[in-house]
């Protein structure tokens, strides 16, 4: 499998973490859509949000969602994730937007 964001997880494109727990990594978007845009990626690959099928995972993805949101935004953020091509999904590995600030 050739997942840009499995490689992320991994740690090999050296891309910087901003935050991290058992289950999920979060860094900032290379392409903003907002003045704050992380991306949070679970560890393991689904390729979408409705293939998360266990509460540990998905409980473990909304506690640094939650953690980023926290530190990062004023807490006011959309949350989005995008699941399907027609619905604006570019890498297929399950990932959330957390979007704040006027977008750009």
């Amino acid at each position: 499998m050739d997942c840009i964001f499995c490689k992320i997880v991994d740690g090999q494109l050296g891309t910087e973490l901003i935050a991290e727990n058992e289950h999920a990594v979060a860094f900032w978007d290379i392409k903003p859509l907002a003045k704050t845009h992380i991306l949070v990626v679970p560890r393991a690959h689904t390729k979408n949000i409705a293939e998360i099928t266990g509460a540990e995972e998905l409980a473990g993805l909304h506690s640094l969602i939650r953690e980023v949101a926290a530190k990062f935004t004023d807490g006011q953020f959309r949350l989005q994730f995008n699941s399907g091509e027609l619905e604006g999904q570019t890498v297929f590995h399950t990932h959330a937007h957390v979007l704040s600030g006027r977008t750009v």
